[in-house]
């Protein structure tokens, strides 16, 4: 990721962190790098201490994701482009099961919940903690059952739906808000949804993207995995019900709307390469990389 004053390193949360990842990436990917420059490039191996300064160098970037959420800093030059999300159109090839088209039908919108395929180490307890939540806002509300096994009912309650999984891009229209892990592409599908959203990061980059969502003001403060609890599930339910939260989040996702991420990578990638002479440089750095960065986000 390029550094930058604005944000510190997405993965890790303190000052010198995009020299310290640079690092630690480049130590895991050094050999495979070489491996290819000597053997398909015909160019010199780069050196470790070279390798991980190459990110500051002269190499275009460019970063898949809104600039509404998260605005190109300052000091990034003009060879970093942020182009906008990336999404599939996953909702106009599917047919929803009956009876969640029914249950859907039968009152508001609901509460989406779920963390993907993110290991939850207490299932039983969350659930718990989740249908409780529920009732106590009286909200109906959609858990995903992911691989971490939530889900498990001693018996079957009315206001939740038990879910396995669904295309975000057709379920979050169907819902008033969304709860979930904070992947990029899942904070993506819900914002372009224009649903308020709360973020409980597990790892990763997922706090910044928590923080992002909070920052401009669609969603709480995240609730870091070892944290959640009822009362904070609560609070944010209650934060995402207030009115003006939607309306910000329809803001949002008007903004989104007029964003096309793949049409911006293509022509962020044709704006930097060399047109008059593709020359392959014998120097201890790559020059004509493009780099797509999605901020090592997990969908």
């Amino acid at each position: 990721m390029t550094s930058d004053s604005d944000y510190v390193h997405a993965i890790v949360n303190f000052q010198l962190s995009y020299q310290i990842v640079d690092s630690l990436i480049w130590l895991g990917i050094r050999d495979l790098i070489n491996d290819v420059r000597k053997k398909k490039l015909k160019l010199r191996p780069i050196t470790y201490l070279s390798g991980s300064q190459n990110s500051g160098s002269d190499i275009p970037f460019g970063y898949i994701w809104s600039p509404h959420l998260v605005p190109k800093p300052k000091d990034w030059g003009p060879k970093v482009d942020v182009v906008g999300f990336c999404f599939l159109d996953l909702a106009s090839n599917y047919d929803p099961p009956e009876a969640l088209v029914k249950w859907l039908k039968a009152g508001p919108k609901p509460i989406y919940i779920g963390f993907g395929s993110l290991p939850v180490q207490e299932p039983e307890k969350m659930t718990q903690t989740i249908v409780e939540a529920l009732r106590k806002t009286g909200q109906r509300g959609i858990i995903n059952k992911g691989w971490g096994g939530l889900g498990n009912l001693a018996e079957p309650v009315d206001y939740v739906y038990l879910l396995d999984n669904v295309p975000h891009d057709w379920l979050f229209l169907q819902c008033a808000s969304v709860v979930h892990h904070g992947g990029a592409g899942t904070t993506a599908a819900g914002l372009k949804a224009a649903c308020p959203t709360t973020i409980v990061p597990f790892f990763g980059d997922q706090p910044f993207w928590g923080e992002r969502v909070h920052a401009r003001g669609v969603g709480p403060a995240p609730i870091p995995i070892d944290e959640f609890s009822l009362p904070k599930l609560v609070a944010a339910i209650e934060f995402m019900l207030d009115p003006k939260v939607k309306e910000r989040a329809i803001e949002l996702a008007k903004q989104m709307e007029n964003e096309d991420g793949v049409e911006g990578a293509v022509k962020a990638f044709f704006k930097h390469l060399p047109r008059k002479k593709l020359v392959t440089e014998q120097e201890p750095g790559p020059s004509t990389f493009f780099s797509l960065g999605r901020c090592f986000g997990c969908s």
